[in-house]
């Protein structure tokens, strides 16, 4: 729960689902103190009622992100760590979280090498001016920590050979602050036609999310090896992570529920997304952003390029947590709780080529017409693609044939 002192009746927005604290509630933090040193005036609500001065919450969440690194045991000294950075307020409040690691006052520094992502996707979604620009700006302001940028368009993920174009390219430039891989890119206009097609040819909402998903993380895993990274931090919420348990479930997922919203995903051997904002809420990253002075920048995606009414299986499960938590405060928090208690599934030999998760046989053999879709893919990734057109189709599987999953080995 979270809520700005100064903001009179304490009121929320249906996004975060976070619960409205009430007008007697409100006005009483006006007159306390900060919870914390009991002397600051209170800047937001946070927990159950408890005010907190602005230099507080700075150090409550601080302690929170630190918390989940430190407990999990994930980063090591000298090793490189991606930061995907999408531009959303969490990813933005993940990177500074980051930042406040290598600050040279500050208590057990992180010793990792952070390279940041930036996957821009504007040209698919016909945005016009790119949020690129904007989000370089944010980065640039960053005190002490070492942040070498890479940019890669979208649509480069349909590039024959694009992991070695990439790993050409990165090598040669290595010494640069801002890597883009827009300058190798020079087919750019058929590519984005490409991506465009091959997006206006899935008959639905959900398939399009998901196979956007998926090459997101295909793109991610094609980094990490040019890279020689073995960490890749994602920025998901804990409201994010609890809509994707029931959309997993709903689209066929639902033995891979730990990988898609456990602190840990290990669903590739020897390479870890970390769900680095799994204990954070929307509205605290917000208020974050806030203290910062840094204003939010508006990221266009398939869901908010959906109908209202149409929805997404994404969308409608998202709806349905959010409504949930304003009437009952505790619903994230319990769903996120209850699946963490789940166990993932490793050492499957058999692996998705578009996700990567691991394929149940049983069940994807069980699914009659759908089996027509060739190559090995898990039950998600198979409804999805059943949805496309002939020629999405093609390309999805194009992309998912050309990138066979090689061992991975840590040094």
């Amino acid at each position: 729960m979270c809520s700005t002192a100064g903001f009179g009746a304490g009121c929320c927005s249906e996004q975060d689902g976070v619960a409205m604290t009430t007008r007697r509630q409100t006005n009483n933090v006006r007159t306390k103190l900060c919870f914390k040193c009991k002397t600051g005036d209170p800047f937001v609500v946070i927990r159950n009622g408890d005010p907190f001065c602005g230099p507080c919450f700075d150090a409550y969440l601080i302690h929170k992100f630190r918390q989940g690194l430190g407990k999990h045991k994930v980063l090591y000294p000298g090793e490189t760590v991606l930061l995907h950075i999408p531009g959303t307020a969490p990813s933005l409040a993940m990177l500074h979280l980051m930042a406040t690691g290598y600050d040279q006052a500050s208590h057990k520094k992180i010793t990792a090498l952070p390279k940041i992502i930036i996957i821009d996707d504007s040209t698919l979604f016909d945005m016009g001016e790119s949020p690129v620009p904007e989000l370089l700006r944010v980065i640039d302001r960053l005190p002490d920590m070492p942040k070498q940028t890479f940019i890669v368009p979208f649509p480069m993920v349909f590039m024959d050979g694009f992991e070695d174009v990439c790993r050409e390219f990165c090598t040669e430039n290595s010494e640069r602050s801002i890597v883009d891989l827009n300058e190798v890119c020079n087919n750019h206009s058929e590519l984005v036609e490409t991506a465009r097609v091959t997006f206006a040819g899935m008959s639905t909402a959900s398939a399009r999310e998901d196979v956007h998903r998926s090459l997101h993380l295909k793109i991610l895993h094609s980094l990490a090896r040019v890279l020689n990274s073995t960490k890749i931090m994602l920025s998901e919420t804990s409201l994010d992570l609890a809509s994707r348990l029931l959309t997993s479930v709903s689209i066929g997922r639902g033995p891979h529920i730990p990988n898609e919203t456990n602190y840990l995903d290990t669903r590739i051997p020897g390479l870890l997304f970390l769900h680095a904002m799994r204990e954070f809420t929307p509205k605290e990253c917000t208020f974050y952003l806030q203290r910062l002075q840094i204003n939010p920048i508006t990221i266009v995606n398939h869901s908010t390029l959906l109908d209202p009414i149409v929805g997404s299986v994404n969308v409608l499960s998202e709806t349905f947590i959010s409504g949930l938590q304003r009437e009952f405060s505790s619903t994230v928090s319990t769903v996120m709780k209850t699946a963490a208690k789940l166990e993932a599934i490793e050492g499957s030999p058999n692996q998705c080529q578009l996700c990567y998760l691991p394929i149940n046989r049983d069940l994807t053999q069980s699914l009659g017409d759908l089996n027509l879709v060739s190559g090995s893919y898990c039950l998600g990734c198979t409804i999805a693609m059943s949805e496309c057109g002939a020629k999405a189709l093609e390309n999805v599987q194009r992309i998912s044939n050309r990138d066979v999953l090689d061992e991975y080995l840590i040094e």
